[in-house]
């Protein structure tokens, strides 16, 4: 899809860096309209049924936060240390960490199969190295012969994409707590770790259907990953040059995967552009190898509902994280109305969604994952067996996890186990 044809309904959609913009001209044809229309329709009636301030899912809902009586600057302040003085309609809002066995990546090294591997036990604890040694591994539910060895994940092998939504929805104190957020994140990541942070939202002063996407992605420049740790965390402090409007949720994510989709798409080479996460690791197309970091991760911090983006549909993206076998941690507030089923889609079966009050409770639930990722592991599989016919699944503590086989075959495979979507 060529991005450049220009008509009369024509949209925009910013790329902004430290360095450069650029505004990329979008066909924006009827049946997009209608649906981002229908899109805006589902959305009042979701805030009509509950939403609002006090919207959410599983682990609340209009009907329960209505029973919590919070003030308006409770929403922005209260933190978990508050709930001992609230009346037990309020217990709900007590959020427990994230629990989970999690795969970042695999590789083929040789003849042996590498699977990138960390995780959080049922007792809120990183699981460590001494976790992963009792580990159970099958082949197709057969014991791994001989069995796989474990050992730390060498330095230099995460990449990391940090999203962070300003839509007006957001408030301030969320934006600012979820930089806090990515900032320990990356101090707790391993060692020579790279990243980069993507702020999205829609052209202020206009409406979902004539505004343009404005992604700001950092630090610059092209192709903006850095392994610099002081430059990440000036990236995830507050931008105020960034526009607030709209939610361009999967605008933003299609980035972090192949990125800037303009001025690239035109001429995208997938033996050497290394622009998006899918083009950090692995063999492209078995010429050459542009990345070398096998382990990949996105996290994403959103309300679910997205009404602005002009190229991306959720399809687009979770299409894309299966065929890239992409792990994504969605983060959600409940001071908006929050689209569960959006955000446990992006999440699929390799990640998770969390969802809090706002971010002094989010924080802290996702304390154990961030120390977790500092004890990254590396599961290396040797066999006759061919891997890519094989499902390799890992066991710790009760928690486990699949890989399987086009997850083998390089993040980026121009016969189609990764293709880009254009």
């Amino acid at each position: 899809m060529i991005l450049t044809g220009k008509s009369l309904e024509a949209k925009y959609m910013q790329y902004k860096s430290c360095d450069y913009k650029v505004s990329a001209v979008v066909p924006f044809t009827l049946g997009r309209q209608f649906m981002l229309f229908l899109t805006g329709i589902m959305a009042l009636l979701l805030a009509a049924c509950g939403g609002g301030s006090g919207g959410g899912g599983g682990g609340g809902g209009g009907a329960a936060v209505a029973q919590c009586p919070l003030t308006e600057d409770q929403f922005d302040t209260l933190t978990p240390d508050d709930l001992a003085t609230l009346p037990a309609e309020c217990d709900f809002l007590a959020v427990d960490p994230l629990v989970g066995l999690f795969i970042l990546g695999t590789e083929i090294d040789g003849t042996d199969l590498k699977v990138y591997v960390h995780g959080v036990n049922q007792d809120f604890t990183p699981m460590t190295l001494a976790d992963f040694e009792q580990a159970s591994v099958t082949l197709d539910g057969v014991p791994a012969n001989p069995v796989a060895a474990v050992a730390p994940a060498p330095a230099g092998v995460l990449s990391m994409a940090l999203l962070a939504d300003y839509s007006e929805s957001i408030t301030d104190a969320d934006v600012i707590g979820m930089g806090e957020l990515y900032s320990n994140i990356e101090k707790n990541a391993p060692a020579d770790f790279e990243a980069e942070k993507v702020n999205f939202s829609s052209e202020e002063g206009t409406t979902s259907q004539d505004g343009a996407t404005v992604i700001t992605v950092k630090p610059g420049p092209l192709p903006h990953w850095t392994e610099d740790l002081p430059a990440l965390l000036v990236a995830n402090e507050f931008d105020p040059e960034q526009d607030r409007n709209n939610t361009t949720l999967f605008d933003a994510m299609g980035t972090a995967l192949l990125g800037p989709i303009e001025p690239f798409s035109d001429n995208f080479d997938p033996t050497t552009d290394d622009f998006g996460l899918v083009e950090r690791n692995g063999t492209l197309g078995g010429v050459g190898v542009v990345g070398t970091h096998p382990a990949s991760l996105i996290m994403v911090q959103t309300d679910g509902l997205d009404t602005a983006s002009q190229i991306m549909n959720l399809g687009d993206i979770t299409g894309l994280l299966d065929r890239c076998h992409t792990t994504v941690i969605m983060m959600g507030t409940f001071q908006t109305t929050l689209d569960v089923d959006v955000l446990n889609a992006l999440a699929g079966d390799r990640g998770a969604f969390v969802q809090a009050l706002n971010t002094n409770f989010l924080r802290p639930a996702m304390q154990p994952y961030a120390e977790s990722l500092g004890h990254l592991v590396v599961f290396t599989l040797s066999s006759d067996t061919n891997f890519e016919d094989t499902t390799v699944r890992i066991e710790v503590n009760g928690l486990g996890r699949d890989a399987t086989e086009t997850a083998y075959n390089g993040s980026f495979d121009t016969d189609g186990n990764c293709e880009r979507i254009f």
